[in-house]
């Protein structure tokens, strides 16, 4: 009888130690009422939005909660653009959701700080099923805090109507496009009353950065070493800004007005015949099939850029964690391990058009959408994604936001010089250590 006591002393004690629940129970004329196993409810923080992806979430807790009534799971929707200070505030004020979604370069801090629980052992055996570099996105010092779940790539849409107007083949299933090869294809498409390229770069930090990785540019050396990481500003670290850049200015391939708006707006005009190609997250490839379904629109995507020293792009993708103050972290493993099963893991990732971290999962997507050509090679592309070392660095998201972000965007407007680029980007650095 929970909460029962008698305070009772000597032979009474004993005496009443040796009767049974039911025994005790009738001699002192209390009804008993049949236990009942205690009930948690884990609370869930995701900055899903979208509707496919909101509709698919919902029905995945709803199944898991009726199977596992004891420990049941309520959503709480975040802000998709202001997720980062949701979670300081709930850190902070001793109220952090038990499980939640955030990125693999905003987790690094939160990890550091003790807010985020080691769940390495919890999830050692889907380790054997993600590529090493995207669990390494979300690992710090060998330990995993949040298991990587789904990413994206910046890809080549293309319009296959307009490629067949031009008499210009689409390099697809060719394996590989070099940056050479891509200039090239632009300049054959671009004509007196048309740009080839569409290409929204009102935050170029971010795509600059991962696709550094075509060159082997890394833009912080030193990771591991005393005194911490430093930033080096090479040609490797502005090969993609500099070829951006000359197909703006030099080959007037890529539409400067595009610029200025971010990927998705690109997408209305490349709907409307305005560019044979736009260059954007592949999340991009969503509202494509709905423009196919509903407009008969005929879009594919091209391989994954390659420079000189491969086609691999750094992924920074989602992760699931859980909260050093959740109470109930071996539940909270187990509702993880559940949203990343192959098919819930594959539904997930394509409601937000993204690519599934789990080979399982990308291989459940791919036979769901195995009639588009365009998904078939984006799915492919997971097999291209490695480690950006930026996700490792203290402070990385601090410099994107007020440094990088405001000097990329000058870069490819015209309005700031490459040595005074190189300058910004490494001062600011420097200012914030």
């Amino acid at each position: 009888m929970k909460g029962f006591n008698l305070f009772a002393k000597g032979s009474t004690r004993r005496r009443i130690a040796g009767l049974s629940a039911l025994t005790l129970a009738v001699s002192l004329g209390v009804t008993l009422t049949p236990a009942r196993a205690a009930s948690v409810q884990m609370t869930f923080l995701t900055p899903s939005y979208l509707p496919a992806d909101v509709a698919n979430i919902e029905r995945i807790v709803g199944n898991w909660n009726k199977a596992n009534p004891a420990t049941t799971v309520k959503i709480v929707y975040g802000d998709p653009n202001n997720i980062n200070s949701q979670l300081t505030t709930a850190f902070a004020g001793n109220v952090a959701p038990d499980i939640f979604q955030l990125e693999a370069a905003s987790l690094l801090e939160f990890s550091k700080q003790g807010y985020v629980a080691d769940i390495t052992k919890d999830m050692k055996p889907l380790q054997s099923d993600i590529p090493a570099g995207l669990w390494q996105t979300s690992s710090y010092k060998g330990r995993l805090y949040g298991v990587p779940t789904m990413t994206q790539t910046y890809t080549i849409f293309a319009n296959v109507d307009l490629f067949k107007k031009a008499g210009v083949p689409i390099p697809v299933g060719s394996g590989t496009l070099t940056w050479d090869d891509f200039r090239a294809l632009a300049k054959k498409l671009t004509t007196p009353t048309q740009y080839a390229v569409g290409w929204g770069l009102k935050s170029p930090a971010a795509t600059f950065m991962i696709m550094a990785t075509n060159f082997g540019g890394v833009y912080f050396r030193g990771l591991t070493t005393a005194g911490g990481p430093k930033i080096d500003v090479t040609n490797k670290e502005l090969a993609v800004p500099d070829r951006v850049h000359q197909m703006i200015f030099d080959d007037k391939t890529i539409d400067p007005a595009s610029t200025l708006i971010s990927g998705g707006a690109n997408e209305a005009p490349f709907l409307a015949g305005k560019y044979p190609m736009i260059v954007g997250g592949s999340y991009v490839a969503s509202d494509l099939d709905v423009a196919a379904q509903a407009a008969g629109f005929h879009w594919t995507a091209l391989p994954l850029l390659k420079g000189t020293v491969s086609d691999a792009q750094g992924a920074n993708p989602q992760t699931y964690s859980i909260s050093s103050q959740s109470n109930y972290k071996k539940p909270a493993a187990a509702f993880i391990r559940y949203l990343m099963q192959p098919q819930n893991l594959a539904d997930l990732s394509l409601g937000q058009a993204l690519i599934p971290a789990t080979n399982s999962a990308a291989k459940t997507a791919l036979a769901i959408k195995k009639d588009s050509a365009g998904w078939t090679q984006i799915l492919s592309d997971a097999s291209n994604l490695t480690l950006a070392p930026f996700t490792q660095v203290d402070n990385y998201q601090r410099w994107k936001d007020t440094v990088a972000q405001p000097t990329f965007q000058k870069w490819v407007q015209g309005k700031i010089t490459r040595p005074a680029m190189i300058k910004a980007l490494t001062d600011g650095w420097n200012s914030l250590q």
